[in-house]
């Protein structure tokens, strides 16, 4: 392992063993996340071509701020509290019939990844939340603009072809591809392609936050 990233995966774990938890939405004392913000959230829906998308809520307010504090400030204590609520929309999926079989992170370049720590979808897709298993099927594999800089129309030329499939790796699954944010759905939906080309049977989205 390199020395870099475990002294500042150290860091950040004594960081959050002594700061206390601080609600990334309103600053209350007790959560990173704290009920009265997750009680006042709304699940979105919406479609992007042939993916489907769900998100715990719309990317404004204390969701916008918690996401902005997980993916650039490197509180990555908020992954508990915002994969809890992506975990507790698939589950409410599931239990109303809709079947899935494993779970896949949409990645980061691993350069990106590198420059931030981590990947903050691979620590939103933990199984330990759904029991569902967590398959790395697909890479990125060309280092495409961050999206945050690109106007709508830009979006889906910058990640046409960003991702590829492994072969097989997802034969005839139910597969929910996981993610942080949507404003157009044009990494999801280029994620989904990969996602059906390693040759599962079917794929939906399910999101922190969709930008609406």
């Amino acid at each position: 392992m390199e020395l870099m990233p475990l002294v500042r995966d150290t860091a950040t774990a004594l960081a959050a063993a002594l700061v206390p938890a601080r609600c990334a939405g309103c600053e209350a004392a007790g959560a990173w996340l704290c009920q009265s913000c997750r009680d006042a959230l709304e699940p979105v829906s919406a479609r992007t071509g042939p993916i489907a998308l769900r998100a715990a809520g719309p990317h404004a307010g204390p969701l916008r701020h918690a996401i902005h504090r997980f993916k650039y400030r490197e509180e990555r204590s908020l992954a508990e509290e915002l994969g809890a609520l992506v975990a507790d929309l698939l589950t409410a999926d599931i239990a109303r019939g809709d079947r899935c079989d494993a779970l896949v992170p949409v990645p980061l370049h691993p350069e990106r990844a590198r420059a931030r720590g981590y990947d903050q979808t691979a620590l939103l897709a933990d199984a330990r939340r759904t029991g569902l298993p967590v398959v790395r099927a697909i890479r990125r594999f060309r280092h495409a603009r961050p999206q945050v800089e690109l106007d709508r129309a830009e979006r889906a030329r910058n990640v046409e072809g960003a991702f590829v499939g492994c072969a097989g790796a997802l034969a005839g699954m139910r597969v929910a591809l996981i993610d942080d944010v949507a404003t157009t759905g044009a990494t999801c939906a280029a994620a989904a392609s990969a996602v059906r080309a390693s040759g599962a049977r079917s794929v939906r989205a399910y999101l922190v936050a969709i930008d609406e």
